[in-house]
C-alpha cells in the first residue's frame, strides 16, 4: 500500500473508498491495489478550493472529517474547481508561501535549472534530501495542474511538496531565490567512522547520517546538503 500525492486532479470514476482512522487516511482501491490520501489532505485540499471558489458549501465540517462525506467532499471541490477557469493555473498546495509559490510559477515559464531544499516550516529543519531535488520546474496535467520537479533528461517528474519549500537556490549561479523565515542550515560535522570500508561519517544532530569512503565525497555531500550547487552524482 502506497501513499499516491497523484489523486490530486486525477480526472475518473469514483473508486470504491475505505476508512483507516488509526493512520488517518482513505483507502482508495486502485484496478492494481490500493492507494492512500490522508484525512488532513482532503480536508486542507478541499477548504483551499471551497474559499478560492468562493464556494461555502464545499467547506469541511466537523462531521466531514473522517468520514467517507469527507472525501466525497474533496471530490466535489475537484470537480467544481475543474469547471472553472482556475483550472488553467498552476495549484499549489495548501499552506505554501506566497513567495515560494511564485518564484516556482516563475521558473516553470522562463525555464533554468533549480534546487530545492525541503523541510519542516514550522521548525526550518531540512529533510537532508539528495535525489529529486535538482531540475527544471513542470507541470501536471489533470484538473489540479500541480508543479513538478523535471530532472535532466526526463519528460515529466514527480510533484513538489510546495508547502514544504525552504529553499530555492539557481542552480547555475548558485544564486538564493527564496528563503524560508524559518530555514536554518543543518550543522553537519565530519568524523572517523567505526565502518572499515566507509571510514568517513556525517554527523547531524549527534546522529550519523552517512557514510563515504572517500572525505573528498563526504565533504562534497555536506556542502550539498548547506545549499551548495553541487553534483549529487560527485559523492552518490
Amino acid at each position: 500500500m502506497q501513499t499516491d500525492n497523484i489523486l490530486l486532479g486525477k480526472e475518473r470514476p469514483t473508486p470504491h473508498v475505505t476508512l483507516n482512522p488509526d493512520q488517518k487516511l482513505y483507502v482508495i482501491a486502485t484496478g492494481g491495489g490500493y492507494s492512500c490520501f490522508g484525512f488532513d489532505n482532503a480536508r486542507d485540499h478541499a477548504n483551499q478550493m471551497a474559499q478560492i471558489l468562493n464556494r461555502a458549501d464545499l467547506l469541511f465540517t466537523p462531521k466531514d472529517y473522517a468520514a467517507l462525506a469527507g472525501y466525497r467532499k474533496y471530490e466535489e471541490a475537484v470537480s467544481a474547481w475543474s469547471r472553472s477557469a482556475l483550472t488553467r493555473q498552476t495549484y499549489f498546495d495548501p499552506g505554501t508561501d506566497p513567495k515560494a509559490a511564485a518564484v516556482l510559477e516563475s521558473r516553470r515559464q522562463t525555464g533554468g535549472t533549480v534546487r530545492l531544499v525541503l523541510g519542516d516550516t514550522r521548525s526550518g529543519e531540512p529533510w537532508l534530501n539528495e535525489y529529486d531535488v535538482v531540475g527544471k520546474i513542470g507541470r501536471s496535467g489533470g484538473s489540479l495542474k500541480v508543479p513538478l520537479l523535471v530532472e535532466d533528461g526526463e519528460s515529466g517528474g514527480g510533484a513538489i511538496l510546495t508547502a514544504c519549500v525552504l529553499n530555492i537556490i539557481e542552480w547555475k549561479s548558485g544564486r538564493t531565490l527564496y528563503r524560508h523565515p524559518a530555514y536554518r542550515e543543518p550543522e553537519l560535522s565530519l568524523r572517523p567512522s567505526d565502518v572499515p570500508d566507509r571510514p568517513w561519517a556525517v554527523i547531524h544532530l549527534n546522529e550519523v547520517i552517512a557514510r563515504f569512503k572517500d572525505m573528498g565525497k563526504a565533504c562534497a555531500y555536506i556542502a550539498f546538503m548547506r545549499g551548495e550547487t553541487i553534483e549529487p552524482r560527485i559523492f552518490q
